[in-house]
C-alpha cells in the first residue's frame, strides 16, 4: 500500500496555522478556544488586502456560532496528532445546530513546532505573513476576553445581514465584495492632515470599531 505524499498546498495551510498560533501566542491570546481560533483565520483572510496580501480562503460558511473552516480544523487535528499543536480542556459540546463537535483550547507546542514557525521567516513572503499574524493578533487582543468571541458578528461582512445562516459568504472568490476590507480601508479618511493610515494603524482601528459597535448594540 502507497502513502501518498501531503501536497504542497496541505504543507502550507499547516505552516500557516502554526504561523497563526505563534502570533497569536506572542499576543497572549494561547491557548485559544477553538471558534476564536477559527474567527482569528477568518479575520486574517478578510483583512489580507489590507497588508496587500491575498486571502487563504477566499469564501467562509456563516453560521450562527462563527466562522468555522472543515479543512483547517482537519489540519489542527493532525497538527494535534504530530504534537505540534497543544490541545487542553478537550470536551465534547453541541453546537446551534444540533450538531457535536470536539472543544478545546489550542496553543503552538513547546517543542520543534515554534522551531519550524521561526524558520518560516527565512522567506520573505512568510515573513510578511508573520508581521500582518502578530499585528492582527495584537489588534485583536485589544478586544476584552469576554467580548472577542464575539466580535466576529459585527464585523462588516460576516454580520451582513442580508447573508442567513448556512449561506456562503463570497468576499474574494469572484464578488470580490470585501466590506471588512473598505471598512478597515476607511481609516485614511479619517486621520489628521491628511495623512494615510498605516496597514498595523488599519488593523487596531478596526478592532476599535468592533469594540464600538459591540457596545452599542
Amino acid at each position: 500500500m502507497t502513502v501518498s505524499a501531503p501536497s504542497d498546498r496541505t504543507v502550507v495551510r499547516k505552516a500557516r496555522i502554526l504561523m497563526l498560533l505563534e502570533a497569536a501566542e506572542h499576543a497572549g491570546l494561547t491557548p485559544m478556544p477553538v471558534l476564536e481560533l477559527h474567527a482569528f483565520a477568518y479575520f486574517a483572510n478578510v483583512l489580507s488586502p489590507v497588508w496587500e496580501l491575498m486571502p487563504q480562503e477566499r469564501s467562509v460558511l456563516r453560521r450562527r456560532g462563527g466562522p468555522y473552516y472543515p479543512e483547517l480544523q482537519d489540519d489542527i487535528d493532525a497538527l494535534v496528532g504530530r504534537g505540534l499543536v497543544s490541545i487542553e480542556g478537550l470536551r465534547h459540546v453541541e453546537d446551534e445546530d444540533g450538531r457535536w463537535r470536539l472543544e478545546g483550547k489550542f496553543s503552538i507546542a513547546d517543542n520543534g513546532a515554534i522551531t519550524i514557525a521561526t524558520a518560516l521567516r527565512a522567506f520573505q513572503d512568510e515573513q510578511r505573513l508573520f508581521g500582518f499574524y502578530r499585528e492582527l493578533a495584537f489588534a485583536l487582543a485589544s478586544i476584552p476576553d469576554y467580548q472577542r468571541a464575539d466580535a466576529v458578528a459585527e464585523d462588516a461582512t460576516y454580520g451582513d445581514e442580508r447573508f442567513g445562516d448556512g449561506a456562503i459568504i463570497d468576499f474574494a472568490e469572484w464578488k470580490q465584495a470585501n466590506y471588512s476590507e473598505n471598512a478597515a480601508r476607511f481609516f485614511d479618511r479619517v486621520m489628521p492632515e491628511g495623512r494615510k493610515a498605516t496597514p498595523a494603524q488599519k488593523l487596531h482601528l478596526y478592532a476599535r470599531h468592533l469594540q464600538r459597535r459591540m457596545a452599542s448594540a
